[in-house]
């Protein structure tokens, strides 16, 4: 089998879970604004705040993720995936249970740091403390799907989060409006929706990983297996995670720059987002299975083919990253007349969406080579260079664009546009001259 062929094999599932993940989180928000405007803004702010600390749990599921394809690559003894899979899910149980209390204790503080108020901050408190409470679902969620897809099983993740997706919806239509006996819970109902589910999928897929990994091997973990993996685990995870973190925490700062905008800009915000989602799934699926092969190839010392991989990925990413930029901007405003009748916040989104074609250049880059990097055990340049151009040039146009010079909401989308494009360039050049003819550019992870 073609390189393009095994990167097409792991992607698609991923691409077609991230499609359905987009398609389900538009039916959400459409199901929300059919209650309140206002409770759509609301959710939007509530999973920006939610996101960046679930990414924390991703120093766990990133570091596992790059060292499990390592070991697949390398053929490992089934003992070392084994204990590397349980390291990874007892220290993300751990830390679930630690973010729910400090996230329930501190919500007050954390909400009242977005400038919401009125109906607005009502909604959010309520969606806030419910999914903030059930966090540790989505980290060992998270730490599964890893081990599934390090195994090169994208098509049973794909399945579960159909099962999982589908239920989500049936259960917002029941409890968000009151169907079937129940009473209509707005927002409480769509955040109840998202655990049950969440539960739901998380019992299918604790299933598929025994039977795959555990049924027929004796488990030997001991605390001493935790203290091997672990300080691989956080090598690997932290820099990966860190980036993330600091990337979300610089949209974390611009959405706070965007709540100073008000209500309309806020909500105007959620509605882009939700249908930039669909520009850049495809990208994000595609950097996933890139990860996954090179890591492959690293683990078997085959370092030629995972250079020349990471190339070819990028060129497709970019073209299907543009083509589906394209369609977007041609049909923004339709497709923002399905999740709105307010004619400001089409306007104001309709205009910010011209904007996206110098997002997507950059992104669609990024999520290949940040990736590639990572998997090929390179997680420290990539986390530097993110750091200096998200808060350098992100945050700080951000600022400079959305305030002295008044471009208000469209700023914010320009400035993430020069961050995406200039790590581009730097990660692309980093590609090319760590790993491009170098006989043995890869780190070990023995």
């Amino acid at each position: 089998m073609t390189q393009q062929k095994k990167l097409f094999k792991l992607s698609y599932p991923i691409f077609l879970e991230s499609l359905l993940f987009s398609i389900i989180g538009s039916v959400d928000t459409l199901m929300l604004s059919g209650f309140d405007d206002n409770a759509v803004g609301a959710v939007g702010v509530v999973n920006q705040i939610l996101f960046l600390v679930l990414i924390a749990g991703n120093i766990i599921v990133a570091g596992s993720g790059i060292l499990l394809a390592q070991y697949i690559g390398a053929k490992r003894p089934k003992e070392d995936v084994q204990n590397l899979t349980l390291s990874a899910l007892m220290v993300n149980l751990f830390l679930g249970g630690v973010f729910s209390l400090v996230l329930v204790l501190f919500q007050p503080w954390i909400l009242g740091l977005m400038n919401i108020e009125g109906d607005m901050l009502l909604f959010a408190k309520d969606y806030f403390l419910i999914i903030s409470r059930f966090l540790f679902l989505h980290l060992l969620t998270m730490t599964f799907s890893m081990y599934l897809r390090s195994h090169g099983l994208t098509k049973t993740t794909l399945k579960v989060s159909v099962i999982l997706n589908l239920l989500n919806v049936i259960l917002n239509y029941v409890l968000i409006y009151g169907h079937l006996g129940f009473p209509p819970l707005g927002v409480q109902g769509a955040a109840y929706a998202t655990v049950i589910s969440r539960t739901v999928g998380l019992g299918i897929l604790l299933y598929l990983v025994y039977q795959k990994g555990f049924k027929n091997h004796p488990i030997t973990f001991t605390p001493k297996v935790l203290q091997h993996h672990l300080p691989k685990i956080f090598y690997y995870g932290a820099p990966a995670a860190g980036e993330q973190i600091s990337y979300n925490l610089a949209k974390f700062v611009m959405m706070i720059f965007i709540t100073r905008l008000g209500s309309q800009a806020i909500t105007a915000y959620a509605y882009s987002n939700t249908l930039v989602s669909f520009v850049y799934i495809f990208a994000v699926s595609l950097g996933q299975g890139t990860a996954i092969l090179v890591g492959w190839h690293v683990g078997a010392k085959e370092h030629e083919k995972a250079h020349a991989l990471g190339l070819s990925a990028a060129k497709l990413s970019f073209l299907v990253s543009m083509f589906f930029c394209t369609l977007l901007v041609i049909f923004r405003v339709p497709l923002l007349t399905l999740l709105t009748k307010n004619e400001d916040i089409i306007a104001l989104a309709s205009t910010v969406l011209l904007f996206n074609f110098l997002v997507e250049a950059g992104r669609s880059q990024n999520l290949i080579f940040v990736n590639a990097l990572r998997a090929s055990g390179d997680v420290h340049f990539p986390f530097y260079i993110s750091i200096l151009s998200m808060w350098g040039m992100g945050v700080g146009f951000a600022f400079l664009f959305t305030f002295p010079l008044a471009l208000g909401l469209p700023g914010i989308w320009i400035a993430l546009g020069l961050d995406e494009v200039f790590r581009a360039l730097v990660l692309r050049h980093r590609w090319h001259k760590r790993h491009g003819g170098l006989s043995s550019p890869f780190p070990t992870t023995s």
